[in-house]
């Protein structure tokens, strides 16, 4: 189980996340510097993996997983990576919620419906922004 973990925690402990960062410098201050530090040293590893994985074989992860494994075990990574997904996206949505409170103080409950709307609509405009049809 240490894979999903590992995962999440990187999507968590990322630089860009700036809410995690105050808060556990505001808590702890430097002697939680080393998880950043360890987490975005594997996320470069896992990067640099999957970027030599890509050249060698010019297919994905997800891909040669569905190809090689048993459909019961491709499943179960697909709903573990749809758990991982929402999940972060979960902590970006409370993000917002926080920005929207601390700059223009906006309620939490209505900055986090704020952001979601916004999402969900930039993801509705990239949608429609793409040709149906290879060209």
């Amino acid at each position: 189980m240490l894979g999903q973990a590992f995962v999440a925690a990187v999507a968590y402990v990322d630089p860009g996340n700036v809410a995690t960062n105050f808060s556990g410098g505001a808590s702890f201050g430097y002697t939680l510097l080393w998880v950043i530090v360890a987490a975005n040293l594997m996320a470069m590893l896992i990067q640099s993996l999957t970027a030599k994985l890509g050249l060698a074989t010019g297919r994905d992860l997800a891909t040669l997983c569905r190809e090689r494994l048993p459909r019961p075990v491709t499943r179960g990574l697909w709903l573990q990576a749809e758990a991982v997904a929402i999940a972060t996206d979960l902590a970006e949505i409370v993000g917002g919620a926080v920005a929207l409170n601390l700059l223009f103080g906006v309620p939490l409950p209505v900055g986090g419906v704020l952001t979601a709307v916004v999402a969900f609509g930039l993801l509705a405009a990239q949608s429609r922004g793409r040709s149906r049809h290879p060209a």
